[in-house]
Parts: structure tokens; sequence; C-alpha cells
């Protein structure tokens, strides 16, 4: 299962990381407590076997992606600013005791970057994931490894502090709507403006400039500290690539010698929501 700030979906994999089906996106704005929100998971989860004729006695595990920060050995959600009904709830044990089987949690970025890792560049020894959506995610792959660090919160660097406050603040959704404002005197959503990029409107291009900027200047850390062959971007805001990366890349050029002189590669990806369940698929099956 995949939780994002808005949305959840689930996936069916049978052992040998083969995707067996999907579900419908379900939005959490539909659901009003900590306690319809599980029954949404659970009810979502027990469609998802029926329909592919799969009993509960055949699931080794359930593996969840989550909005970090969070505590994946405890299965508990912290104070993640993305995912307000489940801020300090133990996820694992209320889904644990809702169906019966081993539940997991790992943050979002993690599962999605492993996914990717698995699914395109296993020949890679370093990759790193970053996921453009509510909140800012960064994932890192270390020989086939992730990397989570000594407590299991590495890499949580979308809430570290820059002069704007934190680091995701900017670069989000709400980082862009808020430029939006600047811009065009009101709101308008990361799709809208994309739409507009395509049509040639010069203030939406010049918004997604100013957030490819900004996220160079994050990859620029993470590359002069990582030194990773692959910088894979998931995430709805990553559909706008196009229209941030020479921005970003000017960043690079300037602060991450690295970047240029191996010609480190930034791909946006394919299919984020299949990597990111592929990972948690992953993740249940090592840990169990």
């Amino acid at each position: 299962m995949d939780i994002g700030g808005t949305t959840f979906t689930s996936a069916l994999f049978d052992s040998g990381f083969n995707q067996l089906g999907i579900s419908m996106e379900s939005y959490i704005k539909e659901y009003g407590s900590k306690t319809d929100l599980i029954s949404g998971f659970t009810s979502q989860l027990k469609r998802l076997y029926s329909e592919h004729n799969i009993s509960m006695d055949e699931i080794i595990g359930l593996g969840i992606s989550a909005p970090g920060p969070l505590d994946s050995r405890k299965g508990l959600i912290l104070e993640t600013p993305n995912l307000t009904l489940l801020q300090n709830t133990n996820l694992t044990e209320l889904m644990e005791a809702e169906l019966g089987i081993p539940v997991k949690i790992e943050n979002d970025a993690n599962l999605f970057v492993w996914g990717e890792w698995y699914r395109h560049y296993r020949k890679e020894s370093v990759i790193t994931g970053l996921t453009l959506g509510s909140g800012l995610g960064v994932g890192v792959v270390i020989s086939g490894k992730l990397f989570t660090g000594s407590h299991g919160m590495g890499a949580e660097y979308g809430i570290s502090p820059v002069e704007w406050g934190v680091w995701e603040d900017d670069i989000s959704i709400e980082g862009i709507e808020k430029e939006s404002i600047i811009e065009f005197g009101e709101i308008k959503s990361p799709q809208e403006l994309f739409k507009m990029a395509e049509r040639g409107i010069e203030d939406a291009q010049k918004i997604w400039r100013i957030f490819g900027h900004k996220l160079g200047l994050v990859v620029s850390h993470l590359i002069n500290l990582l030194d990773p062959a692959v910088i894979t971007l998931g995430g709805g805001v990553s559909k706008a690539y196009p229209y941030f990366i020479d921005s970003m890349k000017e960043v690079l050029i300037e602060y991450s010698p690295s970047f240029t002189y191996y010609s480190i590669k930034i791909n946006a990806s394919e299919n984020q929501l299949n990597s990111t369940h592929l990972g948690a698929a992953m993740f249940v099956r090592e840990k169990n």
C-alpha cells in the first residue's frame, strides 16, 4: 500500500515480485477520522484480494509506504506534516489487528527508490530518489540495500532548515502554489501550471524555473555527499520535469563537479506508483 498526502492505493504481488493487480485510487479527504481512514485502508485491500481470488492465508504480509518522518522499526508514523490524521500513530499495530497478517511500514521515498533500483538500476552501486509532491522525500540505495541510517530515519532531508523555513516549504505542491500567487495573484495548482507552461505562458515557465533552481540546490548537496550514479525523480510534480530540469542542471554544473565530470543521470520515473508498490513488496518480503 502506498499512502500519500492526498490519496492511497494498493497493489498485489506474487513472490517473484510480479504485479498481479492494483486498486483504484482513494482520497484521504473523504475520511474524517483516523478510525474511518483505517477502515478505508482495510476495505481497499480486501476488495483487491477478493477481485483476484486470493484468500488471506495466502498473503505473507503487507508493506506500507507512508510519508516521513516515521519510525519504521516500531511501525510508528511521527509528526509528518503531510498526513495529519495519522500523526503519532502506530499504523503497523492497527493494520495487523485489522488483517491478522504481518505489516511493515517504511518511508515512501525509500521504497520508491528501492523499487526504481530493482526495476531499472540494479547495475548501479549508489542511486538516489526524490519524491516531489505534498512534501520533499529523499531515499538512497547503496549496493542494493536501503540506506536508512542508524535509527531508521536517514535521508530525511526535506525537513532540514533553509532560509525560508525547511526545504519542502518551497519544494512542494504548497510551495509551487505560493509562487503562483506571486506571479498570478491567485493560487494555481501544479497541474494548471504544467498545462500553462506547455502552452508557452512565460509566467508559468518562470515558476518552474524557480522551482528547478531550488531543487538543484538540494540535489547539489546530495550529489556532493553521496556521489550517486543516478538520481530518479517521482511524485506528481516530477511530471513537469521538462520545465524545471534546465534550471536545476545550471545549479548542479555550478556547485557539483561530479555531476558534470561523471555525467550523473537525472531521470523522471516512468511509473513512480509501480516502483513504490514494488519497493513496499520487497520490504515486507525482506522483513519476513
